[in-house]
């Protein structure tokens, strides 16, 4: 399946239909609550992501661990994580079983694809790489 979401993003055009409207708050609150995400770019997986209960989030990659809240903001799903200033927002689309999404909401950038994982994802003992 990742290997056809990549194939996919390749194709002209593929990323850019105007009948892919971004998830709702409530539909991506359905689909992420209570579940770990692994999060991948054309490079490969890069970070994974816990989705708790009262729109709080884990955010876990090589550098750093973080904690914080998503929230709606128009069309866009903003993080605020503890410690960072500015938040982190995407417009998410349902693939079936997987998310894509684009940073800010910009389809001309390169998207992220979200994966179900089977790990849950603390900070507990997190020391970096």
């Amino acid at each position: 399946m990742r290997a056809l979401a990549l194939v996919l993003m390749l194709l002209p055009g593929a990323t850019l239909a105007e009948g892919d409207p971004p998830m709702t708050a409530e539909a991506f609150e359905r689909f992420v609550e209570g579940r770990t995400m692994d999060t991948h770019n054309r490079s490969g997986r890069y970070g994974v992501e816990t989705f708790l209960p009262g729109r709080r989030a884990i955010w876990r990659d090589a550098e750093q661990c973080l904690e914080g809240r998503w929230r709606p903001q128009g069309d866009l799903i903003c993080f605020d994580y503890q410690g960072i200033d500015l938040p982190y927002c995407w417009t998410y689309h349902d693939r079936g079983g997987w998310l894509m999404a684009w940073l800010d909401g910009d389809r001309a950038t390169e998207p992220i694809m979200l994966y179900p994982a089977e790990d849950v994802v603390t900070c507990e003992g997190y020391f970096g790489v």
